[in-house]
């Protein structure tokens, strides 16, 4: 049977033939079965989790989007039938002892391969090669680029899909904070970076590896929080994705609004600092263990509210300063007692905090009450400009 033979490196894993390639995206997409969905009971496929319309548009944007992509290896699967590896003699190196050999793979033509891992990255190569031209720059990129593959020699399809489990096991994603962070591609993410460098408040104190700083941490915010509350600020709260409010908030910073968002980020991050709890922590005075102990000011929660009062009192022409400064008169203590919360014991408590159980609440609704409640506070404390 004719063949078609790709230049691999091969090595075993696990007591089995696997071998790293890289292949064009526009061959690869002709080259793969199209996935089943996964079913215990069959013993003829391994099957795949559905396919996520939004996880796969999301990847195909990427590509339209950045000249300068990179994807994983994908993981496909060939059995003993339709593949064969034969290992190149190379002078110098040890057949016995060396772990990488060097060779060709033989593939049967008309073979599929089945893909064991990355459906939607080979599915967003599919989405570009059928809708677009062949003079569209997209698709010559793809052209010009390689899918780097690892090619699994495996005729059970019960192995197969135990693969795929093993893989998401093995596979630990990073926080959302440390991969904000390191998104230098999105403007927030620069511009917090920098003024990290320039409010007291941040010196030293932004929590990257953890969503949440654990109750010991010498870290006020993490970068997701910090994040957050930054948009929140600067757009308020009139998006419910994730997505479109990071678009949203990245167009700020382009063009000539850029400055202006810059300014009141920092107006705002450096009013908050010098609230008299915080501004104990920048001064020295206590530890932020300490102030995450007696307050509720590093809760994420109350952040959001503080900074979406301050949003609204803005749209009525409030300044900036002036709205953070108004909540200096406000107690964010946590109450001695955790049961029967009035708002005698704290503004918050019916919104933000359970008034039964005196636990911090989490979602949207109750972030957005406490902020109603702030801003009332911020209108008492400015006069007129908010009426």
């Amino acid at each position: 049977m004719p063949k078609v033979h790709i230049p691999v490196i091969g090595y075993q894993q696990g007591g089995r033939q696997m071998l790293v390639t890289s292949m064009s995206p526009v061959d690869l997409v002709r080259m793969v079965s199209k996935p089943e969905a996964w079913d215990p009971v069959k013993t003829t496929a391994h099957g795949n989790r559905p396919r996520d319309t939004a996880h796969l548009k999301g990847i195909v944007a990427y590509l339209e989007e950045e000249e300068h992509f990179v994807l994983g290896a994908a993981v496909l699967y060939l059995t003993e039938k339709e593949a064969t590896f034969t290992p190149a003699e190379i002078p110098g190196l040890s057949r016995e002892t060396d772990a990488a050999r060097v060779g060709s793979l033989s593939v049967d033509i008309g073979a599929k391969f089945d893909i064991g891992d990355g459906q939607h990255r080979i599915g967003a190569y599919e989405n570009i090669v059928s809708t677009r031209d062949e003079d569209d720059p997209v698709l010559q990129r793809l052209r010009n680029s390689g899918q780097p593959v690892i090619v699994v020699i495996e005729d059970d399809h019960r192995r197969r899909a135990q693969d795929f489990a093993d893989l998401q096991r093995n596979v630990k994603a990073p926080t959302q904070s440390m991969g904000q962070s390191m998104d230098r591609r999105q403007p927030i993410n620069r511009e917090l970076g920098e003024l990290f460098d320039v409010v007291p408040l941040f010196d030293d104190r932004i929590e990257y590896f953890k969503d949440n700083p654990g109750k010991l941490s010498a870290k006020l915010f993490s970068f997701k929080t910090v994040r957050y509350v930054s948009g929140l600020l600067l757009v308020g709260n009139a998006y419910r994705s994730p997505s479109t409010m990071d678009k949203a908030v990245n167009a700020l910073f382009e063009g000539e609004q850029a400055e202006t968002s810059r300014a009141k980020l920092k107006e705002f991050w450096t009013a908050l600092g010098e609230l008299v709890r915080f501004a104990d922590v920048v001064d020295g005075t206590i530890k932020a263990p300490e102030l995450r102990q007696a307050t509720y000011l590093t809760s994420a929660g109350v952040l959001y509210a503080i900074a979406y009062a301050a949003y609204s009192a803005q749209l009525s022409g409030v300044p900036l300063t002036e709205a953070v400064q108004a909540l200096d008169t406000v107690s964010f203590d946590r109450p001695t007692k955790s049961e029967g919360l009035t708002s005698e014991d704290t503004i918050f408590a019916g919104s933000l905090i359970d008034p039964e159980t005196g636990k911090l609440q989490a979602g949207r609704t109750a972030w957005e009450t406490a902020a109603n409640t702030l801003l009332d506070v911020i209108r008492e404390k400015t006069g007129d400009a908010a009426e």
